[in-house]
């Protein structure tokens, strides 16, 4: 049997390798003895290096993180000083609108629209007019509507828009051809439009030809529609057409 002289570890007499750690066993002992302390010099040089690396390694990396230390610190002091100068100005707007945003809105429904415009300034209120048509009477330069509800609170100075009545003043114009000049005359007085007759000589009499103005349109009532109607010819009303020159003719060849 051959004691393994690295182990002691006993394995066979023709064997060449220790069969537990793998030592060849045919080396002589004192060597191994001697390549060992080698092997534990090297190592302890080794070691020593390692140790001396480190810590160069974490020195290096102690003053890195100084400096980071420092600026992360100025940061978090500029942003928190920031953020304090962000709520002072949000506090000082909040108060602000605050004092100023404590206006009631006053009800000026069925006001004219100067006492509604008063009423409005009185209460450091501005005010804006819309006008929309109405047909009756009673609803004309009168308010009928207001974009921000009576007692709902506002800034001063804010806009209040005023929808207020005026009268429809456009009409529509009817279609009289064809008709009677009295039956024509009715339909237009109904429909409250001025209108003018013009005569033209026809076969029929008393009948409207034609109308300036197409029927179904909308116009103001302040415009006059033409209408041209037939005038039948009689002997009368050949003779009363006649020129003064015509005239002068005939008796000129009766002489």
């Amino acid at each position: 049997m051959i004691k393994c002289p690295k182990c002691e570890v006993a394995n066979d007499e023709d064997a060449l390798f220790c069969k537990r750690c793998g030592f060849p066993l045919d080396e002589n002992p004192k060597n191994y003895g001697e390549s060992k302390k080698v092997k534990q010099k090297r190592r302890k040089t080794k070691t020593k290096t390692k140790v001396k690396t480190k810590i160069k390694y974490k020195d290096k990396n102690d003053k890195q993180k100084g400096k980071m230390s420092f600026f992360q610190s100025f940061m978090m002091f500029f942003f928190i000083m920031l953020s304090i100068c962000a709520l002072g100005l949000a506090a000082f707007l909040g108060y602000y609108i605050y004092q100023n945003s404590n206006i009631e809105v006053p009800n000026v429904l069925g006001y004219s629209y100067e006492d509604a415009k008063m009423t409005l300034k009185n209460s450091k209120l501005q005010t804006e007019i819309a006008e929309i048509t109405v047909t009756d009477e009673d609803k004309v330069g009168v308010v009928i509507k207001q974009n921000k509800k009576p007692g709902s609170k506002v800034m001063e100075n804010t806009i209040i828009k005023l929808t207020v009545g005026v009268l429809d003043t456009k009409v529509t114009v009817p279609d009289v051809i064809g008709l009677k000049l009295d039956d024509a005359i009715t339909l237009l007085n109904k429909n409250k439009i001025k209108y003018e007759i013009k005569y033209e000589s026809s076969e029929e009499d008393n009948i409207v030809l034609k109308q300036s103005i197409k029927s179904g349109k909308k116009i103001e009532n302040t415009e006059t529609v033409i209408i041209t109607v037939s005038k039948k010819e009689t002997i009368d009303n050949l003779e009363n057409n006649k020129t003064e020159e015509e005239k002068e003719k005939e008796e000129d060849n009766l002489i």
